[in-house]
Order: structure tokens, then C-alpha cells, then sequence
């Protein structure tokens, strides 16, 4: 409901200010949290009210997050700034397994006590981030914002290639991920919980490899090519996945796979932010997480009845298919998008800017 208005805020107030609200807004958030569980008020509106309060917060907090990182390093170092900013996410999820260890020590109130306390150590850690200024113009109708950020997408085509490739992967492969994985490593693996739960885990080790090496690069050329071969790449081990036959062979392929993730996640977000300049980089950042998180949760619901009407492994191995036609097509395709760097490249983005 609120993405592409955060994208307009992020674009239109201090960003430093906006980082600001946003964080205080989690911790109200968790320690409101805590305080009606340690009541014991809690019930599932409640749950309903928190979990929408959380989505408004992410909504507002994550277009602005992303683009004030290429406003604090110097072009060349976009990619180094994003791939350690993929990998502090990466690494946090392992909160689960600490939230458990505070829930087994003192109750599900004590793990959200721990998380509005984290949440203030990173608002500490905001206070000496200095934002540059986004822009000096006078304040237009919020629908020109919109339509200006919406146009910048659309006229570069190197961006609009990305931003629909992004779509159709949450579509085809990380929606069925959500949904089928873990039918299909019970049902055709005969993986229990604690198995199962091994699969996503090789796959974050396998990212987490590939973007400490990323981060290690100063500029990939041809980022853009790079990018499109790990969609053929995804397409092939999703099919590989979907039907393999053995626990084991599962989770090599999941190791893979996350080696492949990391490089697509990292050279996606990379090029967009690289390649966009910083006066709207609030709003294509915006439209970057509605198409992910917009997309993902369509294709698990789509991944649910395809599953039982081919069944859980085929639908997964088809959705695998697909994006590799699809890779196969833009790389053939799309010149634009495979001569892309992972720097900045003025002439592009201006002229791009000119022709909204």
C-alpha cells in the first residue's frame, strides 16, 4: 500500500531524518511487543495489528536504507557497499536461532526485550552517518514525483529489463521456493524439520561465500551479462532441484544455488543503484522492493495449486524452465543490459533522466 509513497518521502525529506523515524518505529514496535506479551493481551488482532504496523515500518524504511548507501561512497565502490550491506542481511538471519535461545531462557517477552534492545544499538550506530542533500527544488504534487520516478524506470532500458527479470524470478522461483521447498524435501526426500531447515542454511552459506567475494571487487564490466547467466544458471539448478532423487544431491545443488544467489542478488541491486541517479534513487528503490516482495508472495500462491495439479516437484522444475527461456531471451535480446557495469556511467543515467 505505501512502497511507492516511501520512495516519494525518501526522495523529498532529510534521509537521515526518515532513517531515524523508521528505526525508533521498530523499537516501538518490539517493545510493544513485549509488554503485551509479558500481560498476556496478546491475541491474533493484536498479532494482525503488529504484523501491519511492521509492514508500514519495512515499507518506509527499506527504500531509504537502500538509497542512501551509494550516496556514502564514491561511485566505484557502489558494488563493495551493497554486497557488504546484502551480507549484514544475510547474516542476520540468524536471529532466528538467537531469538530461540532468548525464548528458551526467559519467554517469547524476553525475545522481543533483545530485539528492541539491538534496535537501539543500531540507532546509536546511525548517529554519526552524515546524508548528502537529494535535491534543492521547489515541492511538487506527490503524483509528479511518482510519474518522474516511474518514467526513469521505464526509459532505461537497461533498468526496466531488470526491474521485469526481478519480477519474473520472485514469480518462478522464489514464491515456489517458499511454498514447495519444504513439501517437497518431506515428501520426496524424506527430509524431517531439522533436515529440511539444513537446505535453506547450505544455500545462505553458499551466498554468504559469494558476496564476501563480491565485496572484494571494485568493478565488475559486463556486471550486466554476468547477471543474465546466473538466471540461466538459477533456471538449470531449480530444474535440477525439483527433480533430484537423493537427499544428498539436494542439498549440493542448494549449496550451488546459493553460490549462484549470491551473485544475482548482489549484480541486480548493484547495477539498479549504480546506474540511477541519486535524485530519484528513493523512489526506483521503492519499485525495486515492490517487485520483489510484491511478486514473491503471487507466486507462492500460484506454486500452491499448480503443485497439486502436477505435483510439488514438476511445478518446481517447470517454474526452473521457464526462467531459463527467460535468460536466454534477454541475453539475446538485450545489448543494453549486457554491457552494463557495476560503476556508475553519467552519460547513461542523464540521458536517461532526459528522456523521461
Amino acid at each position: 500500500m505505501f512502497g511507492l509513497y516511501a520512495g516519494i518521502l525518501t526522495d523529498r525529506m532529510d534521509r537521515r531524518l526518515l532513517l531515524f523515524g523508521t528505526q525508533f518505529g521498530g523499537i516501538a514496535l518490539a517493545a510493544g511487543a513485549a509488554t503485551l506479551v509479558a500481560m498476556g493481551s496478546l491475541n491474533i488482532w493484536g498479532i494482525f495489528g503488529l504484523a501491519f504496523v511492521l509492514g508500514c515500518t519495512t515499507a518506509f524504511g527499506m527504500p531509504v536504507r537502500q538509497a542512501i548507501v551509494p550516496s556514502l561512497v564514491t561511485p566505484e565502490r557502489v558494488l563493495n557497499a551493497v554486497t557488504l550491506m546484502n551480507v549484514s542481511a544475510q547474516v542476520a538471519q540468524a536471529g532466528a536461532v538467537v531469538s530461540g535461545a532468548f525464548i528458551a531462557l526467559g519467554g517469547i517477552e524476553a525475545a522481543f526485550v533483545a530485539q528492541a534492545a539491538l534496535l537501539t544499538l543500531g540507532l546509536l550506530a546511525l548517529i554519526p552517518i552524515r546524508v548528502p542533500n537529494v535535491r534543492q527544488a521547489a515541492p511538487r504534487r506527490m503524483r509528479e514525483d511518482l510519474r518522474e520516478g516511474l518514467s526513469f524506470v521505464i526509459h532505461h532500458p537497461g533498468i526496466r529489463t531488470l526491474m521485469i527479470v526481478l519480477v519474473a524470478t520472485a514469480l518462478a522461483m522464489a514464491g515456489t521456493f517458499q511454498a514447495l521447498l519444504p513439501k517437497i524435501a518431506l515428501d520426496e526426500l524424506g527430509a524431517g524439520p531439522f533436515r529440511a531447515s539444513m537446505l535453506f542454511t547450505i544455500m545462505l552459506a553458499g551466498t554468504l561465500i559469494t558476496s564476501v567475494v563480491l565485496a572484494s571487487f571494485r568493478r565488475v564490466d559486463r556486471a550486466g551479462f554476468y547477471f543474465l547467466c546466473t538466471l540461466v544458471a538459477g533456471g538449470v539448478l531449480n530444474v535440477a532441484l525439483g527433480l533430484a532423487p537423493w537427499y544428498f544431491m539436494a542439498l549440493v545443488i542448494m549449496f550451488i544455488t546459493g553460490f549462484n544467489a549470491g551473485i544475482f542478488i548482489n549484480l541486480n541491486m548493484a547495477l539498479v543503484q549504480a546506474h540511477t541517479p541519486n535524485a530519484v534513487m528513493g523512489r526506483v528503490m521503492s519499485i525495486y522492493q515492490m517487485c520483489m516482495m510484491g511478486a514473491m508472495p503471487i507466486g507462492a500462491l500460484i506454486a500452491g495449486p499448480m503443485a497439486d495439479v502436477v505435483g510439488a516437484r514438476y511445478w518446481f522444475a517447470i517454474g526452473g524452465a521457464l526462467l531459463f527461456l527467460l535468460g536466454v531471451v534477454v541475453i539475446a535480446t538485450q545489448p543494453a543490459l549486457r554491457r552494463m557495469s557495476s560503476a556508475p556511467d553519467p552519460a547513461g543515467t542523464a540521458a536517461a533522466m532526459a528522456g523521461r
